[in-house]
């Protein structure tokens, strides 16, 4: 139980932040979730605590989908 490691709500947002897939929705949930609906304070704080959008991945639609005939 010594290693039990105990996250500061900064991690979680980040976290949630860089887990996420829509960053856009997940940015406006975690500003009403950890600070008061205030999308400006989010903005401040990300801007502090540098967060990696490069690892963002855009997910391209597939054209059409492929049909096999038996």
């Amino acid at each position: 139980m010594g290693n039990v490691i105990k996250f500061k709500p900064k991690d979680n947002v980040l976290r949630e932040l860089e887990c996420s897939i829509d960053k856009e929705s997940t940015k406006k949930m975690l500003a009403f979730k950890y600070f008061n609906n205030d999308f400006n304070a989010l903005t401040i704080f990300l801007s502090k605590h540098k967060t990696s959008e490069a690892q963002h991945i855009n997910y391209i639609e597939p054209k059409r989908q492929l049909e096999f005939s038996f």
